[in-house]
C-alpha cells in the first residue's frame, strides 16, 4: 500500500512540474484536457462506426462519402474557422478577466458562424450536380448519384450546426470541457442511433446517413446555443450580444478567423484534388483509402484533444500577459501530442482486424488497407504533434496568418504535388498518397518549430 502511494505521489509531482503554473495547476490542466480527450474519441469513434455502417451498406456508398467529404470538410470548415477565431478571442478575454467581453465575443462568433453556414450550406444544396460533375465526372454514374444525394443533404445539415460550432467554440475558449463533452455525447448519440434507424432498420442507405446528420445537428444546435444563453450557465450570452454587430470584436474575430478560413479552404482544395486523382485509380483504391482514413481517424484522436486545448491553455496564457509560461505549455503539449499518438498506435492497431470487420470490406481491399494504415503509423510518433499541435499555439497566441500560408504551402507542395508524382507517375497508387501526408507532416513540424522558437509568434496584439 506505501508502496502505490509513493508511485502515485511520484507521479503527482512529475505532471506538476510538467504542467503545473502560477495559472494552472496540473489537476486543473487535465481537467480541462480529460474531458475533451473522451469528448474527440467518442466523436471519431461514431464518425467510425457510422462510416461502417454505410460501407455495409453499399460499396458505392462508402466509395460516394469519400469523395464527398473533403468538400463537406471545405464547408464546414469556412465557419468552423470563424468559430475558432471566436475560441481565441474568448480565451484572451477569459485571461484577462473580462467577462463582460468574453460574452460579447461568443455572440458576435455565433453570429458570424450563422451568416458563413447559411451561405455555404445552400451553395453545397443549390450547386451539387455541377460540382460533382466537375470534380468526379469520370466515376461511375451510381456513385455520382449518390454523390449530389450526400452533398445536397448535408449542406442543409450545415445551417443548424452553425449555432452547435459557435457556442462550442466559445464554451472551449473558457475552459468548459465538461460541457462540451456532454455536448458531443448528446449529438453523436443521437446521430448513432438515429443511422441505425435509418439504415440498419429502414435500409434507406445514403439519405439515412444524411437525415441522420440533419436532425443531429439541429437538435445539437438548439441545446448548443440554450447552454450558451441561459441565465444559469457559464457565458450567459444575450440575445443582444448576438444579434447587435459589434464591428470592433467582428474585425478581431476576423483577424483570427479569416486566415484560418483561407487555409482550411485551399487544404480541403487540395484533398478534393488528392480524391480526384484516386478515382483514377480504380473503386478498389477509392474504398480502401474511405476505410482506412476513417479507421484511421481513431488513432489521431486523442492527439486531436491535445490540439485543441492547447488553444485554450496557451490562448488564456496569453490573455493574461504570461508569454514566458505560453512558450512553455507550446513545448508540452507537443510533447504530449506525440506521446498520446504513439499510446494510440500501440494499443489500436492490434485492434484493427476487430474494428475493420465492422466496415465489412471486400477481401481484395482489406490488405490495402492495412497497408497505407502502417504507413501513417511509422510517421506519427514522430512528426504528426509537430504538424497538427503546434500550429494552434501559436494560433492561440495570434499567429494565424503565418501559420495558415505555412500549412497552404506544405499541404500543395507536399500533400497535392508530390502525391500526384508518386500515385500516378510513379505508379504508386494509394501508398504514394499516405506517403505524401506523413512528407507533409514532417516538412509542417519543422517549419511550425523554427517559428516557435522564435519572438514574432508571441508578439501579436489580439484583444486590447
Amino acid at each position: 500500500m506505501k508502496k502505490k502511494n509513493a508511485a502515485a505521489v511520484k507521479i503527482g509531482g512529475f505532471l506538476e512540474r510538467q504542467f503545473g503554473s502560477s495559472m494552472f495547476t496540473s489537476k486543473e490542466f487535465f481537467k480541462i484536457l480529460g474531458p475533451v480527450i473522451l469528448d474527440q474519441f467518442f466523436v471519431y469513434f461514431i464518425s467510425m462506426v457510422t462510416v461502417s455502417m454505410v460501407s455495409a451498406s453499399s460499396q458505392d456508398s462508402v466509395s460516394a462519402v469519400s469523395l464527398v467529404n473533403p468538400i463537406i470538410f471545405l464547408a464546414m470548415a469556412l465557419f468552423g474557422a470563424v468559430a475558432s477565431g471566436g475560441t481565441v478571442v474568448v480565451a484572451q478575454y477569459k485571461g484577462k478577466n473580462d467577462p463582460e467581453k468574453v460574452r460579447q465575443a461568443a455572440g458576435q462568433a455565433t453570429l458570424a458562424t450563422f451568416i458563413v453556414a447559411l451561405i455555404v450550406g445552400l451553395c453545397c444544396f443549390f450547386f451539387a450536380e455541377p460540382i460533382i460533375s466537375w470534380l468526379f465526372g469520370s466515376a461511375e454514374a451510381a456513385v455520382k448519384g449518390k454523390c449530389v444525394e450526400f452533398l445536397s443533404g448535408m449542406g442543409i445539415s450545415m445551417i443548424p450546426f452553425a449555432f452547435y460550432s459557435a457556442a462550442f467554440a466559445a464554451l472551449r475558449g473558457v475552459g468548459a470541457s465538461k460541457t462540451c463533452l456532454w455536448l458531443t455525447i448528446m449529438i453523436n448519440v443521437v446521430h448513432f442511433l438515429l443511422s441505425i434507424l435509418l439504415l440498419n432498420i429502414l435500409h434507406l442507405d445514403i439519405w439515412g446517413t444524411v437525415l441522420s446528420y440533419i436532425l443531429a445537428r439541429f437538435i445539437g444546435g438548439m441545446i448548443a446555443l440554450y447552454l450558451l444563453m441561459t441565465k444559469r450557465g457559464i457565458m450567459q450570452v444575450r440575445v443582444r450580444d448576438i444579434l447587435k454587430v459589434n464591428p470592433k470584436l467582428m474585425i478581431t474575430i476576423a483577424r483570427m478567423g479569416v486566415p484560418v478560413a483561407m487555409e482550411q479552404a485551399f487544404y480541403n482544395g487540395g484533398n478534393i484534388i488528392v480524391q480526384s486523382y484516386l478515382v483514377q485509380l480504380g473503386g478498389i483504391a477509392v474504398a480502401a483509402n474511405a476505410i482506412a482514413s476513417s479507421a484511421f481517424s481513431l488513432i489521431y484522436a486523442c492527439g486531436f484533444a491535445v490540439s485543441t486545448v492547447s488553444l485554450t491553455i496557451v490562448g488564456q496564457c496569453i490573455g493574461a500577459g504570461e508569454v514566458a509560461l505560453a512558450r512553455r505549455y507550446g513545448s508540452r503539449m507537443e510533447w504530449l501530442g506525440n506521446t498520446i499518438c504513439t499510446l494510440s498506435v500501440v494499443i489500436l492497431m492490434p485492434l484493427m482486424p476487430l474494428l475493420l470487420s465492422l466496415y465489412a470490406p471486400q477481401p481484395e481491399t482489406l490488405p490495402t488497407i492495412y497497408q497505407v494504415m502502417w504507413i501513417g503509423c511509422a510517421f506519427m510518433p514522430f512528426v504528426w504533434s509537430g504538424a497538427n499541435v503546434m500550429p494552434n499555439t501559436l494560433r492561440a497566441a495570434g499567429d494565424a496568418t503565418y501559420t495558415s500560408v505555412t500549412s497552404l504551402v506544405c499541404m500543395w507542395a507536399v500533400r497535392v504535388f508530390s502525391g500526384y508524382a508518386l500515385a500516378i507517375w510513379c505508379g504508386l497508387g494509394i501508398y504514394g498518397v499516405w506517403i505524401s501526408m506523413g512528407l507533409e507532416w514532417l516538412v509542417k513540424t519543422v517549419a511550425f518549430r523554427i517559428r516557435f522558437r522564435g519572438d514574432a509568434w508571441c508578439s501579436k496584439k489580439v484583444v486590447e
